[in-house]
């Protein structure tokens, strides 16, 4: 009996650990993801011409603030300012 509980305490400790740390690592990619797509958004879209640049677009201003603070809630907007521009979505991952 005590060999049956030694296991199961260990999985459940080893689970208790795994949890968070591929909760982290969700959260590092989709923070690098962000950054890619906010880095394209502003070379390829807001920056196409510095003469005349694009007129700020509020929504994507916003879903990068949501981004840069960590919320990934923000990407579909940026990936779909994107797309309508026809810029290439970078990897993810």
């Amino acid at each position: 009996m005590m060999k049956i509980q030694t296991v199961a305490l260990a999985l459940g400790l080893g689970l208790a650990l795994a949890v968070p740390f591929g909760a982290a690592q969700a959260q590092s990619t989709d923070a690098a993801y962000c950054q890619a797509l906010t880095d394209n958004y502003r070379t390829y879209v807001q920056d196409q011409n510095e003469h005349r640049p694009a007129a700020p677009n509020v929504g994507v201003n916003a879903a990068i603030a949501q981004c840069q603070a960590g919320n990934a809630a923000g990407i579909p907007v940026i990936e779909k300012a994107l797309t309508n521009a026809a810029v290439t979505l970078p990897p993810r991952g």
